[in-house]
C-alpha cells in the first residue's frame, strides 16, 4: 500500500510538473533553438537546422497546417540547394492539455529518437527525415519530414485492408522486427525507448485506472459486461503485466500501428507517426494493426497465416521464434489494442471522432472475445509469475 501511494504521488508530481512546464513554455517568450509554433518556423531557423548558410534558403511558405498529438504542416520552400519544394513539419501541439500530455509521455523525444534510430538507410518503408531536434529542457522536439501528399495514398482508422495489404505490413513488421531484434542499442542511442521512469508508470496506471475501471462513455454499449470487468487486469495486476511482456525479447516496435499512421504507395507500406515507438514484443505490432485494420470476419479467416508468415519472415532474417508459442503471444496481446481503442473513445472527441473511435472498440471487441484474449492473458502472467 505504501509503495502504491509513493508511485500515485511520483505520477501525480509528473503531472504537475510537465503541466507546468507546458505553461511556461507558452506564456514565456524566450528565444529557443526549436520552434514552439508553425508560424516560428522561418526560413532562417530552416537552414540552421539543415545545417545550411544563412540565406541558403529564400522563402518558406505555410500551405496547411493542423493540430492534434502534434501540430502539423505543410510548407512551401525555395532554395539555391537541392532541397524538396515542399516539407511535412511537425512541432508540440497547439492545445496545451495535448501539449501536457506530450511531455508526459515523452511523444515528441520518442519520435525524434526513433527517427535517428532508423537512419538513412531504415528497413522500412519511412518518410525521409531531414530535421530530427529535443530540447529536453523545454520538452520541445521538431521534425522536417518529406512531403508525401503528392506521392503517397492515406487511409483513416475506420478504413480496411485486404489480405495482400495485411501480408505486406506484417512482411515490413517482420523487417523492422528482425533488424532491431534483442539489440544492444536498447542500451545505448535507443535507451530513451527501452526505459520508463516510475513516474512514467504510475501515470499510465492512474490513466488506465480513469478509463475503464467504469466504461461508461459512447462506445459502452458494445462492450459486454464480462469483457469490462476483465479489462480491470491492466489496472489491478499492472505490474505483473508490466514483468511478463519485459521478460519476451523485446525489439523495436511502432505502438500504434492503425491505418491512421501508415501510407501506401505502388510498392508497399510505410509508417508514419512514431510517438508511442518503444522497446517492446514485436508481436504486439502485429495483433495491433491486425486487429485494428482488418475487418474482423476476414481477419478470423486469414490471422494464423499472418502470425506464421511473420515468423517465416524472421526466420528469413536470422530470428528463430517457436510459431505456437507466438500465436499465443498474438492472441494475448490483442488486449493492447483494446486498451488503447477503448480509453481512446472514454476520452472523447478530443481524441478522436465518435466514429472512428467506435470503429475502433467495435474491432477491439471482436478480436478480444474471439480469442478470449484476457483469460489467455491472465493464464500467461500466472504461469511466469
Amino acid at each position: 500500500m505504501a509503495s502504491q501511494t509513493l508511485g500515485t504521488v511520483l505520477g501525480v508530481g509528473l503531472a504537475v510538473t510537465e503541466a507546468a512546464r507546458a505553461g511556461l513554455d507558452r506564456s514565456i517568450s524566450a528565444r529557443a533553438g526549436i520552434p514552439l509554433r508553425i508560424d516560428d518556423v522561418t526560413s532562417q531557423w530552416l537552414a540552421g537546422a539543415l545545417g545550411l548558410p544563412p540565406g541558403a534558403i529564400t522563402s518558406l511558405d505555410v500551405l496547411d497546417q493542423d493540430s492534434g498529438t502534434a501540430a502539423r504542416a505543410r510548407v512551401a520552400v525555395k532554395s539555391d540547394t537541392d532541397l524538396p519544394e515542399t516539407l511535412f513539419v511537425k512541432l508540440p501541439p497547439r492545445n496545451y492539455l495535448q501539449h501536457v500530455l506530450m511531455n508526459v509521455f515523452r511523444l515528441g523525444a520518442r519520435e525524434v529518437v526513433a527517427y535517428r534510430a532508423l537512419g538513412d538507410n531504415p528497413p522500412i518503408r519511412v518518410p525521409r527525415c531531414h530535421v530530427a531536434q529535443a530540447d529536453r529542457l523545454r520538452r520541445r522536439s521538431a521534425l522536417v519530414l518529406e512531403d508525401l501528399s503528392g506521392t503517397a495514398e492515406f487511409r483513416t482508422c475506420v478504413d480496411s485492408v485486404n489480405r495482400a495489404e495485411a501480408e505486406a505490413v506484417v512482411d515490413a513488421m517482420a523487417d523492422l522486427h528482425g533488424t532491431y531484434w534483442d539489440t544492444a542499442r536498447f542500451d545505448g542511442d535507443l535507451y530513451p525507448l527501452a526505459h520508463r521512469s516510475s513516474s512514467e508508470i504510475r501515470v499510465a496506471d492512474l490513466i488506465r485506472r480513469r478509463f475503464i475501471a467504469d466504461i461508461s462513455g459512447h462506445t459502452a454499449d458494445l462492450i459486454p459486461d464480462d469483457t469490462k470487468r476483465r479489462c480491470r487486469i491492466f489496472y489491478e495486476r499492472s505490474g505483473d503485466i508490466d514483468a511478463f511482456w519485459a521478460a519476451q525479447p523485446r525489439t523495436l516496435i511502432h505502438g500504434d500501428p492503425h491505418l491512421g499512421n501508415f501510407f501506401f504507395e505502388a510498392d508497399g507500406p510505410g509508417f508514419l507517426d512514431w510517438q508511442i515507438a518503444s522497446a517492446g514484443v514485436g508481436i504486439r505490432d502485429v495483433a495491433y494493426f491486425a486487429t485494428a485494420s482488418v475487418e474482423p470476419e476476414l481477419l478470423r479467416v486469414i490471422e494464423r497465416d499472418l502470425v506464421e508468415r511473420y515468423v517465416g519472415r524472421l526466420a528469413a532474417k536470422g530470428v528463430h521464434a517457436d510459431p505456437e508459442r507466438m500465436w499465443t503471444l498474438y492472441r494475448a496481446v490483442i488486449t493492447e489494442m483494446f486498451l488503447a481503442a477503448v480509453c481512446t473513445a472514454e476520452a472523447g472527441e478530443r481524441m478522436q471522432p465518435f466514429e472512428v473511435s467506435r470503429v475502433g472498440v467495435e474491432r477491439a471487441v471482436a478480436g478480444v472475445t474471439a480469442h478470449d484474449s484476457f483469460a489467455v492473458l491472465e493464464e500467461l502472467i500466472d504461469r511466469d509469475r
